[in-house]
């Protein structure tokens, strides 16, 4: 069993620390670690081309990225390669830093579990032999642990846009560990308790992998949305029996506060679509197919359309 630890922050200081904790845990508990510091690589943005996605939807292909000339391929293996993986981020302005929505970008369409196995089908039932498909190592069930750090209580995004980092792969997230009030560069090293926690969520990774995913416990804070432990939630006043939306999961339901307490009261109709779910994934996949993916019916006039756009400006460069 491999645990691949990812760290978005700076060499040596609070995250790097807990994430180095987590994986001597997980290490203790019989894994072997990687560790990664994302710093240290060079991630171009994802230019929105879908030919990941058109590659795995009408080709049966890989869904490999077209950006070959930075180290996306590099982290890409090491997360193929492991089984379960401990991100940690600090936080910058409520969210975790930029890279990290980066490489969520790039992994996001094209790694989507959904995505790879319609892929996989597809050359099964095309009896499609030559060139490359999904990544087996797509299919191997994984697990992650979440751990944000941050100087204040400005954290609302953090931990969510980490979640949603593992959500398209279909990691099953058991821990989310948030530490709030220890900005100092390296402090948290005189932090045990917060030590000991890190230590923890690393052991109880490589349980839940070594007892089936289908058995795992979440451990972290116990959130509002019974399927995500999301605390973020979006209100949508459209449909009235359900005008809540889990920030996370997109599982629709009503919030009720009684006396201090809050439920998210989910309806059953509801529960397969939540994004963490295949069933949801593959709800979105043939959303994406039907509707999204669909030529317009006018689209012979789209270079005429477009012409006007061409020739308005031109971006201002340095």
């Amino acid at each position: 069993m491999k645990v691949l630890g990812i760290s978005c922050g700076r060499r040596m200081s609070n995250t790097e620390i807990l994430v180095k904790e987590a994986l001597m845990g997980a290490k203790e508990a019989g894994a072997e670690v990687e560790f990664v510091r994302l710093q240290d690589l060079k991630l171009k943005p994802c230019t929105g081309c879908n030919a990941c996605v058109i590659d795995l939807f009408q080709n049966a292909g890989s869904g490999d990225c077209v950006i070959k000339d930075d180290d996306f391929a590099f982290i890409d293996e090491k997360m193929l390669e492991c089984d379960g993986l401990i991100l940690g981020a600090p936080i910058y302005e409520k969210t975790p830093p930029g890279q990290l929505k980066t490489l969520s970008d790039r992994m996001g369409p094209s790694h989507d579990l959904a995505f790879r196995i319609i892929a996989k089908q597809a050359r099964e039932e095309r009896n499609i032999t030559t060139g490359k498909g999904p990544d087996p190592r797509s299919f191997k069930p994984k697990a992650a642990s979440l751990i944000a750090v941050g100087g204040s209580e400005w954290d609302n995004l953090a931990l969510p846009i980490m979640h949603m980092f593992t959500l398209p792969m279909q990691y099953e997230v058991v821990d989310k560990m948030l530490v709030n009030w220890v900005a100092l560069p390296s402090m948290m090293a005189l932090y045990d308790d917060h030590l000991a926690r890190a230590n923890n969520s690393g052991k109880h990774l490589v349980k839940s992998l070594s007892g089936g995913l289908e058995n795992a416990e979440y451990i972290g804070d116990s959130g509002v949305c019974p399927l995500c432990h999301s605390k973020l939630f979006e209100i949508r006043a459209v449909d009235t029996n359900a005008p809540v939306v889990c920030g996370i999961c997109g599982v629709k339901g009503t919030l009720t506060a009684v006396e201090g307490n809050v439920t998210f009261e989910i309806a059953p109709s509801e529960m397969p679509l939540s994004h963490i779910k295949i069933s949801g994934k593959f709800h979105h996949a043939a959303e994406l197919r039907d509707r999204s993916l669909v030529p317009h019916p006018d689209a012979q006039h789209l270079p005429e359309k477009l012409a006007k756009y061409k020739s308005f400006i031109e971006p201002s460069r340095p």
